[in-house]
């Protein structure tokens, strides 16, 4: 059994179980910040896409996402995962790094940070002014925070929120 530490939308319960995942449990992570550091590119023709849901456009933007990056601490859960199930969690992460961690009490464990060129997309998007965050993977990681008591809110949010459809191409 993998053991994983999600901080972002891996912390949804629903997400833990539709990966096979088990016995979540809170838990910090020393050294490590949380921040939105990572984002699909929407001008690049990447495996995934963002349209405007309003008139279907594709709008040019970078699509912000949650990750960690060294710094003080980040709260978040720690769940089983069947060994065999991480390739299908590395696929799914596919803007992040599969890199090993040590837990504050808890041990060893995988979790996932920004690919380099990912963040650096991201930091120029924010700087630019055309990072957006995308409602409905806000709305999850809210929700999933709010089913873990304590894992501490979001803000300052370092873009816009606006309402997206994602699409695989």
């Amino acid at each position: 059994m993998a053991v994983v530490f999600g901080y972002g939308s891996l912390v949804a319960p629903a997400t833990i179980a539709a990966l096979g995942g088990r016995d979540p449990a809170r838990a910090r992570l020393t050294g490590w910040s949380r921040t939105w550091n990572v984002c699909t590119d929407n001008t690049a023709n990447g495996p995934v896409v963002y349209e405007d849901v309003s008139d279907g456009s594709r709008p040019p933007i970078q699509v912000l996402f949650l990750t960690i990056e060294p710094g003080a601490a980040v709260e978040g859960v720690l769940f089983r995962l069947p060994d065999d199930k991480l390739p299908a969690l590395d696929a799914r992460e596919g803007n992040y790094t599969r890199i090993a961690v040590e837990l504050d009490g808890s041990g060893p464990a995988w979790t996932y940070v920004a690919r380099p060129q990912s963040a650096e997309r991201a930091r120029h998007g924010i700087a630019a002014g055309t990072a957006r965050i995308r409602r409905d993977y806000l709305e999850t990681v809210v929700a999933a925070f709010g089913a873990h008591e304590g894992i501490p809110a979001l803000e300052p949010l370092p873009a816009p929120v606006v309402p997206l459809r994602r699409l695989r191409r």
